[in-house]
């Protein structure tokens, strides 16, 4: 081979390894925004009481698993849920409303399988940040390309007015599989069992919270990252401390937090809402006979 056909061929070999990475790369990054068509936004009962088949599927093989962990937390099915993700420690927790304690009790929890990103909220598009604040579940995907997702509703109104008002970016998703870039994936059996039981709560018309937080606030050691994370960073720090407010809102009573959000873009708790939403929670089903 003459010189000049070695350079050619070295060139040609960089582009289709160019090419193949790129692709890959792109893959990843479609992780959350990719997904095949079909969304159902929550505010559609007659979609959510579909039957596709990976929903299908999913009934059958996770169904009794589901049934037996909302039974050992003595939570009736369907449940008031509520999601609580945790950054740092790539921990999704599920809590379901107990009628006996008036509370929220952990049903089960799902390690996150993959992340993208650092500690810290999510400001603009293609920043590859997982939010942080509080949420919503916004709609299901029965179809992802990465087996089934719930879509959370951010840009929240904190986050339009703290962020990249042009261009914020969206389509955050919880899904299934081990790849991800700004969302969150905590595999294909994780996600049958999450998906039936949000399901089956939006059906009955629940709205199912989703709180994103960038670590356990009430952990010594998550409130050591953070100091270090936020060194030099104000606006960083502030952030945290609004959130670690509705955090411990929850920990002391067991439910979640309904803030509202200032001109500043601060989310505001108030606890009469608390009590407005312990007194609202119907009584459970009656049992099948």
């Amino acid at each position: 081979m003459t010189a000049p056909e070695a350079t050619g061929s070295a060139r040609a070999i960089r582009l289709r390894i160019g090419s193949v990475l790129a692709a890959a790369a792109a893959a990843v990054a479609a992780a959350c925004v990719s997904t095949k068509p079909g969304v159902s936004p929550v505010g559609t009962p007659s979609r959510l009481h579909a039957d596709p088949p990976r929903v299908r599927a999913a009934r059958h093989n996770q169904e009794d698993a589901l049934r037996r962990l909302f039974a050992r937390a003595r939570v009736e099915l369907p449940a008031r849920l509520l999601i609580v993700a945790f950054k740092a420690e790539r921990r999704l927790e599920l809590w379901g409303f107990s009628h006996r304690q008036r509370r929220f009790v952990p049903v089960a929890i799902f390690p996150w399988l993959a992340t993208s990103g650092r500690l810290g909220p999510k400001r603009r598009s293609w920043d590859h940040q997982i939010p942080e604040g509080f949420y919503r579940v916004a709609g299901l995907n029965p179809a992802s390309l990465y087996h089934l997702s719930l879509q959370v509703d951010y840009p929240s109104a904190s986050d339009l007015l703290l962020g990249d008002r042009r261009d914020p970016g969206g389509d955050i998703f919880i899904h299934g599989d081990h790849v991800s870039d700004g969302c969150i994936a905590i595999g294909d059996r994780a996600i049958e069992q999450l998906y039936l039981a949000v399901l089956d709560s939006l059906a009955r018309g629940y709205e199912v919270p989703v709180e994103i937080y960038p670590c356990r606030f009430s952990d010594r050691t998550c409130r050591a990252l953070l100091r270090r994370e936020a060194e030099g960073r104000r606006d960083l720090a502030a952030f945290w401390e609004n959130l670690a407010e509705g955090f411990a809102l929850f920990r002391r009573s067991g439910l979640p937090p309904r803030p509202w959000v200032s001109r500043s873009g601060r989310y505001v708790f108030s606890q009469s809402v608390m009590a407005e939403i312990s007194a609202s929670h119907p009584t459970p089903p009656a049992k099948p006979r």
